[in-house]
């Protein structure tokens, strides 16, 4: 019989989500550039020693994204709009501590921790939010989101520097601390979509069944109970899919290469010798071509009907070839043109790392999901940023550095290309979500 159900919008109040998401993205996404220029100065004028400032950077990396299961339980719970409330606290309350701040403990406290939480939960309640709203114009949104977002590292490093010019440090810390406030702005837009799903026809065949008394299942003993409760909580039967374990350990393992070759960029030229503007060069042609393909990538993706893990493998090649080149050269004008094909490669690959997982489970899972999805990046990030430091001083150049961030994301390549050689039977055998 004939009944109705209840699909995402793919529009309307999703729109607002866009904005919202947009918002977010923009000051949260800017901390770390923007603050980088900052503690250059502050850690060696409070006396911090390389290993404290390593690991407040890889603290405020990692933290965040290592709760990624409880913020998942959260958004379950809660919905996105009051997960969102809460990011907006931490970070904010955050941003202020950092601004007084002045011994190791209180900056890993502050920065390392609180500020973390507050970036990784915006970040994670953006892409939720935006997933649960569009479903069919998911990559192109997604696409303008990140585009929108990008300008954000851009445009507030050059407000940063001119703040500089007037004001002392912690006066500039507590600015962005005020505009961190504005997360809670988008946070009071993100609506729940259960008030704006669309409704549509569908068929379906009505079959009742009946259980005897015999076919009831043996009583759980209250140990199994409980260890039930918190798989059905965690949604822990998506880690029997062998499929979404495979994306889960590639993703973690491609983005934890991308981010620490990101954050290296500037040190690795210094290595060869460029000069700060040539750097500033450098890093500007890198951003404009990452803004370019972020709003253009989506759009390649549906005119060649790729899915997205395959558009997202397409990039970490076309990366993988680009790192490679770098350590070839020493031209500064080959560099540029390496620069401008790393930005588009790398605007691809944010905009899709996005999609992999969305785009593979229910929406119903999609919370857990993202949250195993942020705990298995965290953990690479913190083990991964630990191993990169330390061939970086055995070594005493990233030359090293960027053959290992190669290998780790060849590392996903091969895992799914794995894929294709197992049997199907085996490669599905528990049913996607």
């Amino acid at each position: 019989m004939k009944k109705f159900v209840k699909v995402q919008p793919d529009g309307g109040y999703g729109w607002v989500i866009v904005f919202a998401s947009a918002l977010s993205n923009f000051i949260s996404l800017s901390l770390a550039p923007c603050l980088g220029l900052i503690f250059k100065d502050t850690f060696p004028a409070l006396h911090l020693s390389a290993m404290e400032a390593s690991i407040i950077i890889n603290t405020n990396g990692a933290f965040g994204l290592l709760i990624g299961p409880i913020t998942g339980v959260l958004h379950k719970i809660y919905g996105c709009r009051k997960v969102a409330l809460l990011a907006g606290l931490f970070l904010t309350a955050g941003m202020v501590l950092t601004a007084f701040a002045q011994t190791f403990g209180s900056l890993l406290t502050a920065y390392g921790i609180i500020t973390s939480l507050g970036m990784q939960m915006t970040e994670s309640t953006c892409r939720l939010s935006v997933n649960q709203y569009f479903q069919k114009k998911r990559s192109l949104v997604t696409g303008f989101v990140m585009t929108a977002a990008g300008f954000g590292p851009i445009l507030l490093p050059q407000l940063l520097r001119l703040l500089l010019k007037e004001y002392a440090t912690h006066e500039v810390v507590l600015f962005f601390g005020g505009l961190c406030a504005h997360v809670f702005v988008a946070a009071v837009l993100l609506q729940p979509v259960e008030w704006h799903m669309k409704k549509e026809f569908t068929s379906e065949e009505v079959v009742e069944l009946t259980q005897t008394n015999q076919d009831a299942p043996p009583e759980k003993s209250v140990i199994r109970r409980a260890l039930d409760d918190i798989a059905k909580t965690f949604d822990l039967d998506l880690l029997k899919d062998p499929v979404f374990d495979n994306i889960l350990i590639g993703l973690a393992l491609a983005t934890f290469a991308e981010t620490s070759f990101t954050l290296l960029v500037p040190f690795i030229l210094h290595d060869f010798q460029l000069t700060t503007a040539q750097i500033a060069t450098f890093l500007s042609t890198l951003g404009v071509a990452d803004m370019i393909s972020r709003f253009v990538g989506p759009y390649v993706g549906n005119y060649f009907t790729k899915p997205s893990r395959l558009m997202f493998a397409y990039a970490l090649v076309v990366l993988i070839v680009i790192k490679f080149m770098i350590l070839l050269t020493g031209n500064f004008y080959v560099l540029l043109l390496i620069g401008f094909a790393l930005g588009i490669a790398k605007g691809i690959r944010k905009v899709y790392m996005w999609l992999v997982i969305p785009d593979y489970v229910s929406l119903e899972k999609l919370a857990s999901a993202s949250g195993m999805d942020m705990l298995a990046r965290g953990a690479c990030i913190l083990i991964g940023g630990t191993v990169l430091g330390a061939v970086r001083g055995a070594t005493g150049n990233y030359r090293m550095c960027i053959i290992l961030m190669n290998c780790v994301t060849i590392a996903t390549i091969v895992m799914w290309t794995a894929e294709y050689f197992i049997p199907s039977s085996i490669a599905i055998s528990n049913s996607r979500p």
